[in-house]
């Protein structure tokens, strides 16, 4: 991971300074900095890495990362996203890179595409261990170069330890002309400015690097991809970070708290009561203001998450 005085590995333009910020993983309570660029405008988790930050505090049970009926409308929020992508681009070849409970590429599957998943090694075997779809781990990693017509970080290019090797990997194994599509939390959306160290989509460590759009434009456009566009990132992502993160102001030592009771299990035992009975009267308050807040971020385009997509542009070989 980069240092402080480093060069920022995203825009390769300015150096790394450290932030003011300073943030706490509501999980293990860990704290830790970020460092800022000023040009690109994107942001460095910056700490000490003592552990695994995931596990079942994180995933839940592999069962589903919620309590059943939310997980359900999760599941299906995943399979409009997947019509979206096949009515959009008619691709026949899927690379996804990190899928969790492979709820896209499941149903990209049901419209005969060929989907692949790419997985650490280190993943849970829950994961690992999905028939539904063709499970490759980094160890494994073997295909023909421009061997897909289009790749998928969803919601998980913000948790690579190194996401500039991530893509120059995935580009000699997209085809010319194809499109990738890259979806993350946008660190210059209104919410995030709320109050960066408390935003729901900030989940330090788990996010090591957090995005702009002019941050991952710049980076597409040095690795050699023409934008097609930049759009609003989910619906639900971008509603739901501005309720929690609004709730999180209520409680900032202990954050989250109306996530983790949404989760239900694992993660709902490791809250403070006074935590979550704080958050729950205080909803009277951020429901309707986070809601007026998602429509106002909606309008001016500073969406909570982007997804943007890009085509690998024609290179003679």
């Amino acid at each position: 991971m980069p240092k402080q005085g480093d060069t920022c590995p995203i825009c390769k333009q300015h150096t790394l300074a450290l932030s003011k910020q300073t943030c706490t993983d509501y999980i293990s309570k860990q704290s830790f900095s970020l460092l800022h660029c000023t040009h690109c405008g994107c942001y460095v988790t910056h700490g000490e890495l003592q552990q695994d930050y995931y596990g079942q505090a994180y995933y839940n049970s592999k069962k589903g990362k919620f309590s059943p009926l939310i997980e359900k409308i999760f599941k299906l929020n995943h399979q409009r996203n997947a019509k979206q992508f096949y009515q959009r681009f008619q691709p026949k070849r899927i690379l996804e890179i990190g899928c969790g409970r492979a709820y896209l590429l499941k149903e990209l599957k049901q419209l005969d595409c060929e989907v692949y998943c790419l997985e650490s090694d280190e993943a849970a075997d829950w994961i690992l261990n999905n028939a539904d779809v063709n499970m490759i781990t980094e160890s494994k990693l073997d295909f023909p170069a421009q061997y897909f017509d289009l790749i998928i970080y969803w919601h998980v290019f913000e948790h690579l330890p190194d996401p500039v090797a991530s893509l120059r990997q995935m580009t000699t194994l997209l085809a010319d002309n194809q499109r990738i599509c890259i979806s993350v939390p946008n660190a210059d959306s209104y919410q995030a400015k709320l109050q960066l160290s408390t935003w729901f989509h900030l989940d330090v460590p788990r996010h090591l690097y957090h995005f702009t759009p002019q941050s991952l434009v710049m980076l597409l456009e040095s690795e050699g991809y023409e934008i097609e566009s930049i759009e609003a990132g989910d619906m639900i992502q971008n509603l739901y970070g501005w309720l929690q993160s609004l709730a999180n102001l209520f409680t900032p030592k202990e954050i989250n708290g109306f996530y983790r009771f949404l989760q239900g299990g694992k993660p709902l035992k490791t809250l403070s009561k006074t935590a979550l009975i704080t958050q729950l009267v205080t909803s009277i308050i951020w429901i309707p203001v986070g809601i007026l807040g998602y429509l106002i971020e909606t309008l001016a385009g500073k969406h909570g998450s982007i997804t943007v997509y890009a085509r690998k542009k024609h290179r003679k070989y």
